[in-house]
């Protein structure tokens, strides 16, 4: 009687779970709803191969920098090469600001690096004497974030840190001697 009783409660139990999923499973639509087309895949989608030159030779403009930007930087850089020869000349404390500024803005590595290792070079020899180390050292650090970020992560900017590390060691060695 027992195990009539528990075949019948099992049975019992499996026709109500049976009934619980087929009374929640979602009713079929009958209508579909309309997707989108799919989008094309291909390489050149249903463009002609005249637009697709058009628009490249039009994005390859708007991601290059203008011409005259390469001419403002050539300029500049020629003034910073014209002012760090005339600073050889007469090397003084507001010129060496100048010199280094100059450089700078010109945007270049290797020029900011020429002016760099000629400051150091004039300083240590005494030429500009009033000139103190504390002041140089901070000079050439400000003066080099005026480079833009791609000229600082440039190869030339890489070997423009190392003549920077040397030119911080030295004169820090003035400034705190032990």
């Amino acid at each position: 009687m027992v195990i009539t009783f528990l075949i019948t409660s099992v049975f019992f139990l499996g026709l109500i779970a049976i009934a619980i999923y087929f009374w929640q499973k979602p009713r079929q639509k009958t209508e579909t709803a309309e997707l989108p087309p799919p989008r094309v895949a291909s390489l050149f989608a249903n463009e002609e191969p005249a637009q697709i030159a058009e628009t490249r030779d039009e994005r390859l403009l708007e991601e290059s920098p203008p011409i005259q930007e390469h001419d403002e930087r050539a300029l500049k850089r020629a003034a910073a090469e014209e002012f760090i020869e005339q600073w050889k000349q007469a090397p003084a404390r507001n010129s060496t600001a100048q010199m280094l500024h100059l450089a700078a803005e010109a945007d270049d590595a290797e020029t900011y690096e020429k002016a760099v290792e000629l400051a150091l070079d004039v300083w240590q020899t005494g030429k500009i004497s009033d000139l103190p180390a504390d002041e140089l050292q901070n000079l050439l650090n400000s003066e080099y974030w005026i480079l833009s970020s791609q000229t600082r992560s440039s190869g030339a900017g890489f070997v423009l840190k190392r003549t920077l590390s040397r030119a911080n060691r030295e004169l820090e060695t003035v400034n705190n001697p032990t």
